[in-house]
C-alpha cells in the first residue's frame, strides 16, 4: 500500500509543475479551433471583396477582341464560291455581310453611372462583415462554454481522485492502529480484516478515479486541439455570475439577417435605374480585304440603358422579401423567448444548488465530529468495525455529493452567463 501511495505522490510531484488553468485551455482553443480560424478568414476575404466589386462595376475594363466572319456566295457565273457576287449568286444579302468581317481591336469601357449599384454593394459588404464578426464572436462564445464545461467536468474527476486519496490515507492510518491493537489483544482480527478489505476497495477506487480524470483531461485536450497527452493537474476555478441584462447579443443575428434581406431588394432594384457607360476602341475593322491596310482607326461613344417594363419583377421580389422579413422576425421572437427561459431555468438551478450546499455543509460538519468520535470509540472497542465503516462510507458519499453539487453550481453559472451575454 505504501508503494502505491508513493507512486501516486511521485505522479503528483512531477506534474504539479505543469499545472494548467482554464485561461490556458481557452487560449489554446481560440488558436487551434478551425471554425474560429475560418470566420477570421471570411472577414479577410470579405475585405478584399470591396476592391473586387469596384473593379467589376466601376473600374476601367480593358480587353482585346478579334473577329473574322466569312460569308461566301455560291453559284456565281465566274466562280463556284465568291465574296464579290453578281446578281445571280446565292448567299446572305451583301448589304448585311459585305462578304465578311475582319476585326482586331483594343477596347476600353467604364461605367460612369450604374444606378446606385456601387452603394448597394458597399452596404452588402458592410453587412456581411458584421455577420462574419458576429459569427466569429458566437463561435468563440460557444467554444468558451464548451471548454469551460469540460474543464469543470475534468476538475470534478480530479476532486474525486483527491478525495479517494485522502480517504485511502486515513484507512491506511487506521489499519496501522488496528493492527497494533490486535497484537495487544484489544481488537479482534475480524476488525483488522474488514479494514483491510476496505483498504483494497479504496485502492481500486483510486486507480479508477485517476483513469477517469485522465480520460476527461484527454477530452479537454481534444476540444482545445492540444496534442500533448501528458497528465497534468489542472487548477481550481471559480465562475462568477454575470449581472442580469435585457439585451441579448444572440438576437443581433436576426437584425443583421433583416438588413441583408432589405439590402438584397435595394441591390435588385438598381437595375431599374439609368445605366451609363462610355467606351473606346482602336484597331482594325474592315468588311472586305481590298484596301484592308487602310482600315485602321478608332471610335468612342456612350451607352445608355433604362429599363421600362419587365413583367412586374420589382413588385414580386418586394413581396418575397417581405415574407422573408416576417419569417426572420418570427425566429427572433422565438429565440428571445427561448433565451429568457434558459436564463430562468439556470437561475432556478443555481438557487436550488446553493440551498442544498448549505444543508450539505451542515451535514459535513456533523459528520466530521462523528468520524472523530467514532475513531476514538473504535480504538477502545465501543463500536464495531462494521459500524465505523458504515459511518465512513456515509461520510464519503456526502463528500462526493458536495463535490458534485459544487461543480454543478459552476456549470449552471457558466450556462447562465452564456445565455446572458
Amino acid at each position: 500500500m505504501k508503494k502505491l501511495i508513493i507512486l501516486f505522490s511521485i505522479i503528483v510531484s512531477i506534474n504539479s509543475f505543469a499545472q494548467k488553468s482554464l485561461d490556458f485551455y481557452l487560449n489554446q482553443a481560440y488558436q487551434n479551433n478551425p471554425s474560429i480560424n475560418e470566420q477570421q478568414n471570411f472577414i479577410r476575404i470579405n475585405s478584399l471583396q470591396r476592391d473586387l466589386d469596384y473593379a467589376q462595376t466601376s473600374g476601367f475594363q480593358m480587353y482585346l477582341s478579334a473577329n473574322y466572319l466569312f460569308a461566301p456566295f455560291f453559284n456565281d457565273n465566274k466562280f463556284i464560291v465568291s465574296v464579290n457576287p453578281d446578281p445571280n449568286a446565292i448567299g446572305y444579302d451583301v448589304g448585311i455581310t459585305n462578304g465578311g468581317l475582319y476585326s482586331a481591336q483594343f477596347n476600353i469601357e467604364k461605367n460612369i453611372f450604374n444606378g446606385g449599384l456601387t452603394n448597394a454593394l458597399e452596404n452588402q459588404i458592410s453587412i456581411q462583415q458584421k455577420q462574419y464578426k458576429f459569427n466569429y464572436e458566437l463561435e468563440k462564445r460557444n467554444l468558451q462554454k464548451q471548454i469551460t464545461d469540460q474543464y469543470l467536468t475534468s476538475y470534478r474527476s480530479l476532486m474525486f481522485y483527491n478525495l479517494t486519496k485522502e480517504i485511502l490515507q486515513n484507512v491506511e492510518d487506521q489499519l496501522g492502529i488496528t493492527g497494533e491493537l490486535v497484537e495487544k489483544g484489544y481488537a479482534n482480527s475480524q476488525s483488522y480484516l474488514l479494514l483491510k478489505i476496505e483498504l483494497r476497495s479504496q485502492e481500486m477506487a483510486l486507480k479508477e478515479n485517476f483513469q477517469q480524470y485522465k480520460n476527461d483531461l484527454l477530452q479537454l485536450n481534444s476540444l482545445c486541439g492540444i496534442k500533448d497527452t501528458q497528465t497534468v493537474f489542472i487548477d481550481s476555478v471559480s465562475i462568477s455570475r454575470n449581472d442580469l441584462k435585457t439585451n441579448f447579443r444572440f438576437l443581433e443575428k436576426f437584425n443583421l439577417d433583416s438588413s441583408a434581406t432589405a439590402n438584397q431588394q435595394i441591390l435588385f432594384e438598381t437595375k431599374y435605374q439609368p445605366q451609363v457607360k462610355i467606351f473606346f476602341n482602336t484597331g482594325l475593322n474592315a468588311m472586305e480585304l481590298n484596301g484592308i491596310q487602310r482600315k485602321f482607326g478608332l471610335s468612342a461613344g456612350i451607352d445608355f440603358q433604362l429599363p421600362i417594363f419587365d413583367g412586374g419583377q420589382k413588385n414580386i421580389t418586394r413581396q418575397q422579401n417581405e415574407i422573408l422579413l416576417s419569417s426572420i422576425n418570427n425566429y427572433k421572437q422565438y429565440a428571445a423567448t427561448n433565451i429568457e427561459n434558459q436564463k430562468q431555468a439556470a437561475l432556478s438551478s443555481i438557487n436550488l444548488i446553493q440551498n442544498n450546499l448549505v444543508s450539505i455543509n451542515t451535514q459535513l460538519n456533523d459528520y466530521n465530529e462523528l468520524i472523530r468520535i467514532s475513531k476514538m470509540q473504535l480504538n477502545v472497542g465501543d463500536i464495531s468495525m462494521i459500524e465505523y465503516l458504515s459511518i465512513l462510507k456515509n461520510y464519503i458519499d456526502i463528500r462526493k455529493t458536495k463535490i458534485d453539487k459544487e461543480i454543478n453550481l459552476q456549470l449552471e453559472i457558466n450556462n447562465f452567463n452564456y445565455w446572458n451575454e
